[in-house]
């Protein structure tokens, strides 16, 4: 399994057997998603520590916040 771009994929066989499936993507939950959008927040107030907490909290419930210059935090299952 190789993840290029965020991308999940299959490689194919050397011999070319077998189809190429893409992996379905685990759904975010809301209250996750919630604690991001706090933690979003929570950075542009510049209050780290509230910041640093929300995604100790985000981790814990099995997911992990990748930070995006200039765009939307990235979000996915450990």
């Amino acid at each position: 399994m190789d993840k290029v771009f965020g991308v999940y994929y299959t490689v194919p066989s050397a011999n070319g057997e077998g189809d190429v499936k893409e992996e379905t993507e685990t759904p975010i939950p809301d209250e996750v998603m919630e604690l991001v959008m706090q933690r979003t927040a929570a950075k542009e107030m510049k209050d780290w520590e509230l910041a640093d907490s929300l995604r100790a909290k985000i981790t814990e419930l099995g997911f992990v916040v990748k930070d995006v210059k200039g765009g939307n935090p990235i979000v996915s299952k450990v």
